[in-house]
C-alpha cells in the first residue's frame, strides 16, 4: 500500500497555485480545534514491507519506494538494505501475524537540496507504521523508530489552525539539521488519530514556502 496523498491545510488557486486561505482542501479540517505537530522532512518516500505469511526470506521484507515505479538512489537502497534487515525486522516485530509497513523518508547526503544540512551521509526518518489495518500512535511509532535505530520527526506539541499557521509564516529553523536550515514545513494530524471514510488517516500539510 502506498502512503495515502497528505494533502495541504487549504485549497489552491489554479492560475498561480497559491493558497485559498481558509478554503480548507478537505472539509474535516475545519471541524477540529486544535492539531498534533511535527516537522515535515524534506526527503524521498520510502516503504519497508515486511510479510510474515510470505513463502520465503526473500519475499518476507521488501524495500520500496512511494510506488512500485519509483526510482530510488542506489546509495540509499544499498544503506536501507544493510540497515533493515530480516533479522532485525523480525526482532522488532516479534510473532507478527499481519503485514507491516514502515513509512519514512529517506533523507540527507545528496538527497533534495536540504540534504546535507541533515547530515553528510543518507539515511532514513521513520513517520508512520501500518500493521495490517491498523495505524500505530505517534507514541508507538516514535518506540518502533528507536527499537529499529533510525530517527523521527521532530514533536513540535499540540497547536490551534492559527498558531500552527503563525508557526510556519515565521519561518522557523530545522530541528533536525546539523548547520542552521530553514524547516521545509510541518505536518498536522489529530490527537487521537481520525480516519477519513476511506480510511486514510486525517492528516495535513503547510509549507513554508507556501507564503513566500
Amino acid at each position: 500500500m502506498e502512503y495515502p496523498k497528505i494533502n495541504s491545510l487549504f485549497k489552491r488557486n489554479v492560475s498561480d497555485n497559491s493558497l485559498i486561505i481558509s478554503d480548507y482542501a478537505c472539509p474535516e479540517f475545519g471541524l477540529l480545534k486544535a492539531w498534533r505537530v511535527e516537522e515535515k522532512i524534506d526527503g524521498t518516500n520510502i516503504r519497508i514491507v515486511y510479510d510474515p505469511l510470505a513463502c520465503t526470506p526473500e519475499a518476507k521484507l521488501s524495500i520500496l519506494g512511494r510506488s512500485k515505479d519509483s526510482a530510488m538512489p542506489a546509495q540509499l537502497h544499498e544503506w536501507l538494505k544493510n540497515h533493515f534487515t530480516l533479522d532485525r525486522i523480525e526482532q522488532v516485530l516479534a510473532g507478527a501475524k499481519s503485514k507491516c509497513i514502515f513509512y519514512g523518508e529517506g533523507y540527507g547526503g545528496y538527497i533534495q537540496s536540504a540534504g546535507p544540512y541533515y547530515q553528510k551521509s543518507v539515511g532514513f526518518m521513520l513517520f508512520d507504521v501500518l500493521i495490517g489495518h491498523w495505524w500505530l500512535t505517534r507514541e508507538d511509532v516514535a518506540k518502533k523508530a528507536a527499537e529499529l535505530g533510525v530517527p523521527f520527526p521532530p514533536d513540535l506539541g499540540i497547536m490551534t489552525e492559527k498558531e500552527i499557521v503563525a508557526l510556519v509564516q515565521s519561518k522557523p529553523l530545522s530541528k533536525c539539521t546539523i548547520t542552521s536550515y530553514g524547516m521545509e514545513g510541518i505536518i498536522a494530524r489529530p490527537e487521537p488519530l481520525l480516519l477519513f471514510r476511506n480510511g486514510r488517516p486525517v492528516v495535513w500539510k503547510l509549507k513554508v514556502k507556501d507564503f513566500e
